[in-house]
């Protein structure tokens, strides 16, 4: 990231790894020892998140709202959303024993529109979902542009034919939290329970300080 000095405009350059995340700090000019107050990175993600919220106001289907009633949940209920017709009953007897409520969608659209008025605990959908290119579907590009106070709080597995499954690399590339091949599903449970627990730990800190700081 680079930061302009408020005073002498000096050009400042901090390496990624040391900008402090979710906060501002102050940075003392080299040049002319201005201390400056550094909150950019902080606006840049709010950004990002309005144009997540934008891109989930397009998904506006009002056939959807009519056809279905909400579904009721107790509170503690963990819900999965499960859009891969063909590998469905695997991934639902899965999920099952993890003790998660099952949802499905119709399309790709349909899917997307679920995202936007409901928050589910893992989310898992085919590359080939509704018959569409991935980069063409509507689902994709709107998982793409969840906001990220939304996105944190989601596991989203994405399946297909070429995917390594856990390639954390290749999920990092396709903004997931876990690929998985459809050869695999014979261990289907091992892969799973490993990617959602990987994911709870990793946020489970993050989580924890927001809370205590009421921002959850």
């Amino acid at each position: 990231m680079q930061v302009t000095c408020s005073q002498c405009s000096k050009a400042i350059n901090i390496p990624d790894e040391k900008v402090p995340k979710d906060q501002a700090f102050n940075l003392t000019c080299p040049s002319c020892k201005t201390k400056n107050r550094v909150d950019q990175h902080l606006r840049q993600e709010e950004e990002e998140e309005d144009e997540g919220l934008e891109a989930m106001m397009m998904v506006t289907d009002e056939a959807f709202e009519e056809d279905e009633a909400p579904p009721i949940y107790e509170e503690g209920d963990k819900i999965a959303l499960i859009m891969d017709p063909k590998n469905y009953d695997a991934i639902a007897q899965v999920l099952t024993d993890f003790g998660y409520k099952l949802e499905t969608a119709k399309s790709p659209e349909h899917g997307a529109h679920k995202l936007k008025f409901f928050h589910y605990h893992v989310v898992m959908f085919h590359e080939r979902f509704g018959g569409e290119e991935l980069e063409d579907s509507a689902l994709y590009k709107y998982v793409l542009n969840m906001p990220m106070s939304l996105r944190r709080k989601t596991f989203i597995a994405l399946i297909g034919k070429e995917f390594k499954s856990t390639d954390n690399m290749e999920a990092f590339a396709y903004s997931v939290n876990q690929v998985i091949n459809e050869k695999d599903f014979d261990k289907l449970d091992v892969i799973l329970k490993k990617g959602i627990s990987d994911n709870e730990i990793f946020y489970r800190i993050y989580r924890e300080t927001m809370d205590v700081l009421g921002k959850v």
